[in-house]
């Protein structure tokens, strides 16, 4: 069983504050930075500021370039939505559903924005073609989507709603519903990763932490769905993996294989060592699976196959709970595989600073945008992002996707503090890219 070389796969690494809170937390397997608060590593930053907390003594900056700009694009058909489902088709730009649900105020530390309620989910989108420069509607899906577990084949999308998987077809512009995996919970989409892999749908079953004295819940099995069987498919057993169970998970297609890489929250306590990333490799003709070696980094959760490694671009470390880890333990790092062998990767000037630049967040193949700056493994260099127009600096961002242009950012909005009154969106857009 070959694999399939123009499967792709997306994921999106969300902010800990947009998750509804819960004592029992799901956690995207996508593995949130923010969310690492969870292990109880004091940090010498204000957790509550979302920024990583420390960076690594022996890592060396990476450079900063500004050789890119920005350029608006054609006004969007319609208002421009946050927590949409984002993808690149490989000639269009998507952005599905979504919420136009008011931003949170910039001094509240309560979550206001559940990503389990589909009550103001849209079921339109929109279609960018950067190559036409034209926008178009999509048509309407069955159910209200929200970001959420989803992949891309070709030019479909596949997204795990709240009683079906939908699919979005881009070039004929319609929906079909596949069924849900075994054991999926109705509105818990977001606890699931999906994956293409070898012309087959992979989903990940949500990894779980428990406040103490609490019990775990049943655990939910980890599916395989083969797209070629069509409607008449059906979801089956993924083999037993040598990382379950571990709370941080990600999967990523691979030449070489399904890579799994995982981290164990749990094992974070002030005498415990740090929660390092683990590593399996799925072998699509024997499906077998083999233990890789381990790493020297946390999960950060902006993982990507660059096309030559497995990355996780996410900025900072962390010292552990009073400094127990006796050093600063990177979030980013890299895989290069067959090997298993890892390294790290340089990180951006003053990662920490509040300083930086416009907090887009995009990851695909090499190139990740997150914490206000882009990463390039390739030339392996950093570059600040920039606010699209004097007056934005201050505003969110928009949802962003990755295309052949660069990295197209749908609208921003300003956010208020507690009391004010929230702003229309901005309904404009802009591709960032490198100058010519």
């Amino acid at each position: 069983m070959s694999l399939d070389s123009k499967i792709t796969t997306e994921g999106v690494a969300k902010r800990a504050s947009d998750l509804a809170p819960r004592r029992r937390t799901v956690l995207r397997a996508g593995g949130l930075t923010a969310l690492l608060s969870l292990t109880s590593c004091a940090s010498d930053h204000d957790a509550s500021s979302g920024e990583p907390s420390a960076v690594p003594a022996d890592a060396a900056a990476g450079p900063v370039t500004n050789q890119w700009r920005w350029s608006a694009v054609p006004q969007p058909p319609s208002t421009p939505r946050w927590h949409a489902v984002t993808a690149w088709t490989g000639n269009e730009a998507l952005f599905l559903g979504g919420s136009t649900a008011p931003a949170c105020p910039s001094d509240s530390h309560t979550p206001c924005f559940n990503w389990q309620d589909l009550s103001e989910a849209h079921r339109d989108g929109m279609a960018y073609n950067p190559t036409a420069k034209r926008w178009r509607r999509t048509a309407t899906a069955p159910q209200g989507v929200l970001d959420t577990a989803h992949a891309v084949i070709d030019q479909q999308v596949y997204i795990l709603g709240e009683d079906a998987l939908v699919v979005y077809d881009a070039e004929a512009d319609d929906w079909t519903e596949l069924p849900l995996p075994p054991g999926h919970p109705a509105n818990s989409s977001p606890g699931y990763s999906l994956v293409a892999f070898d012309g087959k749908l992979v989903a990940l079953a949500p990894g779980y932490a428990t406040a103490p004295g609490e019990t775990l819940p049943p655990e939910l099995p980890d599916s395989i769905y083969d797209l070629a069987q069509g409607e008449g498919g059906q979801w089956l057993p993924l083999p037993d993996d040598p990382l379950d169970p571990m709370v941080f998970r990600n999967a990523l297609a691979t030449p070489y294989g399904l890579l799994l890489v995982a981290s164990d929250v749990a094992r974070s306590g002030p005498a415990d060592p740090p929660p390092l990333v683990h590593a399996a490799l799925l072998d699509a003709a024997s499906s077998a699976w083999r233990r890789l070696p381990d790493s020297d980094q946390i999960f950060g959760g902006h993982w990507t196959w660059t096309g030559e490694r497995a990355l996780d671009a996410t900025p900072g470390g962390d010292t552990g709970s009073d400094s127990s880890y006796g050093r600063l333990v990177p979030y980013s790092g890299a895989l290069t595989l067959p090997a298993g062998t890892w390294t790290s990767i340089p990180q951006p000037p003053d990662p920490g600073s509040s300083s930086r630049g416009w907090p887009v967040e995009a990851t695909a193949g090499a190139r990740v945008a997150t914490g206000g700056s882009i990463y390039d493994d390739i030339i392996q260099t950093w570059t600040t992002i920039p606010a699209p127009e004097k007056g934005r600096t201050a505003e969110e961002p928009g949802p962003a996707v990755w295309t052949s242009q660069g990295l197209l950012v749908l609208g921003s909005r300003a956010v208020p503090t507690i009391g004010e009154e929230a702003v229309t969106p901005n309904r404009n857009a802009w591709i960032y890219h490198p100058s010519r």
